[in-house]
């Protein structure tokens, strides 16, 4: 169960997403909707009961679980100020030393350091 300012956003809840199929959030403001998937992604801890991924749970496995996630949310997650290599680090912190490798791979050599706002698609 979830809580958020002494309301019950989620008791009993339990749902099973099976490879290839699709969920869809919905829901009007304040209903547990960014709070549902900050617990589906492990940023935030149930109150109470456990989330599980692959038959583990979630806090156990996290790790593994977030080098498969994929999120296709309603902004972009590309931070357009930022240059290709500042984006890259942003989202993969660490000491830099794959970036040139990443920026190859897609396509940006000789781009890195410019604002991703000025490139095209």
């Amino acid at each position: 169960y979830c809580e958020r300012d002494e309301r019950t956003l989620f008791r009993g809840l339990s749902f099973t997403v099976e490879a290839g199929e699709w969920v869809q959030v919905t829901g009007g403001n304040g209903a547990g909707k960014t709070t549902l998937l900050r617990l589906l992604t492990g940023l935030a801890r149930p109150d109470g009961g456990e989330v599980y991924w692959q038959g583990e749970p979630l806090r156990r496995v996290r790790d593994s679980f977030h080098r498969s996630l994929l999120w296709i949310g309603h902004q972009p997650g590309i931070k357009t100020r930022l240059t290709a290599r500042e984006n890259l680090h942003f989202f993969h912190p660490g000491d830099g030393a794959r970036l040139p490798e990443a920026l190859a791979q897609a396509g940006l050599a000789g781009f890195e350091d410019v604002p991703v706002a000025q490139l095209s698609a």
